[in-house]
């Protein structure tokens, strides 16, 4: 008796089981159940990222019983890939909506273990075989960031040190043949299990390798163009890409749609707002759920960056005239923590402990203005612009303005050790739990470098809207005077 024969034997088992994931899910519409050889723990979790739908990440939660088994009750709105976590071992799984998959696995070799069955497991089988020639980076923290416009670039680790060796002649190719691989992957499946494969799974790995290609040239044509020399027209092949597709579960496909539209501001800017530009344009050139998912994120984006007065008038015509609501509760929730931060706002209060174990908490510092910056050893950007702010910041305490850096270093000695070489000054301390921190919950932090000023009242100042060393201190200054 096969493994799918017998865990459906098993239903009513685990009806209990479920019931769980139903309660707390409003709409489950896919089951995902398995089996753990030399299973240790008792728990295993799934998660979703729906970030681009609801602003969330959801997590669903299952034990493992006495058999090893295990099953989850998902509520799946595109077709996207969802991560499995057991005992500190990650695995990769590839979902869409009203269907099954069945996995066998042992604890010891966790993703590479990886045996499917179900409605999904063709999919699931060629998809492994993708990753293995594919991986991807699934923490946020081992990523590479660069800025451009109003878009940070993310590169994996293994993607930077190739760049950084490659010549344009070099990258190319090597482009060339991960994506010719990564097709070929797909066709040799199909050719040996014909008609297996589900038409979603095919669109979502088409898009999933078009967009890893153009996306990951576009970051070298942008960020590496001085670095090789390269020409004018390197990023021309962007006309051979399409822009226009429904596979908005489809990671690459939307970090590719954002940097798309920044890189168009920058290729030909004018005088509109950065965000009310990249919204206008991908109006024009988008249609659907895929129109309605870009509109959405773009004024997410800027509300983010505190750009509220001029993205406000976009908002209210999304709520009042878009007739996809998949993500209005993300936009809601966007546009209350905008508010929440917006000049004239209190600034949530903190207790953390400074490097000699004193505890620091921002209360104590009404009266006075406060740079509150977010950092990390680990970020790049976030070094240059502390190695920036040294040269302006004596002259600025000297005017009673107080600098606060909380670090979200991973380790408490690397952080320690780094202020020891750089001798940064001000106020340091450290939250630990890095992103998902108290305070960076508290303060919104997804994404470092970020600063806040804070007036003497303890309320949030809006940021100048360039973050020029000038600009920055001359708030400051301003801020001091009122």
């Amino acid at each position: 008796m096969n493994f799918e024969m017998t865990i459906t034997k098993k239903l009513i088992g685990l009806l209990s089981l479920m019931l769980c994931c139903f309660f707390l899910h409003a709409q489950p519409n896919t089951l995902v159940m398995g089996k753990i050889k030399n299973a240790k723990s008792k728990e295993i979790e799934l998660s979703l990222n729906k970030l681009f739908l609801t602003n969330n990440i959801e997590v669903y939660n299952s034990r493992v019983i006495d058999d090893n088994t295990f099953a989850f009750a998902v509520e799946v709105d595109e077709p996207q890939i969802a991560i499995l976590e057991y005992a500190r071992n990650q695995g990769v799984i590839y979902l869409e909506p009203n269907d099954t998959l069945f996995i066998e696995c042992d604890a010891n070799n966790f993703q590479y273990s990886f045996e499917f069955s179900g409605g999904l497991g063709a999919d699931n089988n060629c998809f492994t075989e993708y990753i293995r020639k594919n991986p991807k980076e699934m923490s946020v923290f081992n990523m590479t960031q660069y800025k451009q416009q109003s878009y940070w670039y993310q590169n994996s680790p293994k993607m930077d040190k190739l760049m950084l060796r490659m010549n344009q002649n070099l990258f190319d190719e090597h482009m060339k043949v991960r994506k010719s691989n990564a097709f070929a992957i797909m066709d040799n499946y199909e050719n040996n299990q014909p008609n297996t494969l589900t038409k979603d799974f095919k669109e979502f790995m088409e898009a999933d390798i078009l967009y890893d290609f153009a996306y990951h040239k576009m970051l070298y044509g942008n960020i590496f163009k001085n670095r090789y020399g390269l020409p004018d027209d390197y990023c021309d092949f962007l006309n051979e890409i399409p822009i226009q597709n429904n596979q908005i579960g489809n990671e690459w496909y939307r970090q590719f749609l954002i940097a798309y539209f920044d890189f168009q501001l920058k290729s030909k800017p004018d005088d509109r707002n950065q965000f009310v530009h990249q919204y206008e344009e991908g109006s024009q050139l988008l249609e659907g759920k895929t129109k309605a998912y870009f509109q959405s994120e773009t004024i997410a984006r800027a509300f983010r960056a505190k750009e509220n007065e001029a993205i406000m008038e976009k908002f209210w015509d999304y709520m009042r005239y878009q007739d996809y609501g998949a993500f209005d509760e993300k936009l809601l929730e966007v546009h209350a923590k905008a508010v929440k931060f917006a000049g004239g706002t209190t600034a949530p209060d903190f207790t953390l402990s400074d490097i000699e174990n004193n505890p620091v908490a921002l209360a104590n510092y009404k009266g006075q203005v406060v740079y509150l910056n977010f950092w990390a050893s680990w970020c790049r950007p976030c070094m240059d612009k502390m190695e920036k702010i040294k040269t302006i910041q004596p002259e600025l305490e000297n005017q009673g303005i107080v600098f606060i850096n909380v670090s979200l270093d991973r380790k408490e000695e690397v952080w320690k050790e780094t202020l020891a070489k750089k001798s940064f000054k001000g106020i340091h301390v450290l939250a630990s739990g890095e992103l998902n921190s108290d305070i960076a919950k508290a303060y919104e932090i997804k994404v470092l470098p970020r600063y806040f000023i804070i007036n003497k009242t303890g309320e949030f100042v809006k940021n100048p809207k360039s973050n020029s060393l000038d600009k920055v201190k001359a708030t400051l200054l301003n801020v001091v005077e009122q």
